[in-house]
């Protein structure tokens, strides 16, 4: 020290022994925020059945798509009624896990929104991925130009 002052190392040190890396008040709230959904998670058993079916189907889904083009996808969305129910499934269970891990009420069936949401979902993915785009337009201009012409 020098005259009572100390120097700027000794005031960094003292700075950075006083801060701790994660706020005390932070990691209290984020532990009261998540308590609910960690209890949830742990006792709703509805919940974790709804995990489970989303990802089985996600998974059958998964295995029946792979390595299939694009307009092979979309011809086995519309024509196929067991691959279509595993959507239907998938996005049951996803909507109703989200809405049982918000604490709201749920009620049994009505996917109807929800499948039409992850079919746009799935056009999307097919049209805008570089590998699956470029082929995925192109049977679409087809498509509109036979239905049109």
């Amino acid at each position: 020290m020098f005259f009572g002052r100390k120097s700027r190392a000794e005031r960094l040190k003292e700075r950075a022994e006083s801060r701790a890396v994660i706020p005390l008040g932070s990691l209290a709230a984020a532990y009261a925020g998540a308590r609910p959904l960690l209890e949830r998670l742990l006792y709703d058993d509805d919940l974790r059945d709804n995990i489970r079916t989303f990802i089985e189907a996600a998974h059958n889904i998964l295995q029946e798509l792979s390595g299939e083009r694009p307009g092979e996808v979309v011809a086995r969305l519309w024509d196929d009624d067991k691959l279509r129910r595993q959507v239907e499934t998938a996005a049951g269970a996803a909507q109703q896990g989200s809405r049982r891990l918000r604490g709201e009420r749920v009620r049994e069936g009505g996917s109807g929104k929800w499948l039409l949401l992850l079919l746009g979902a799935g056009a999307a993915f097919l049209f805008l991925n570089p590998k699956t785009g470029p082929e995925a337009r192109r049977l679409a201009r087809e498509a509109y130009s036979a239905v049109t012409g």
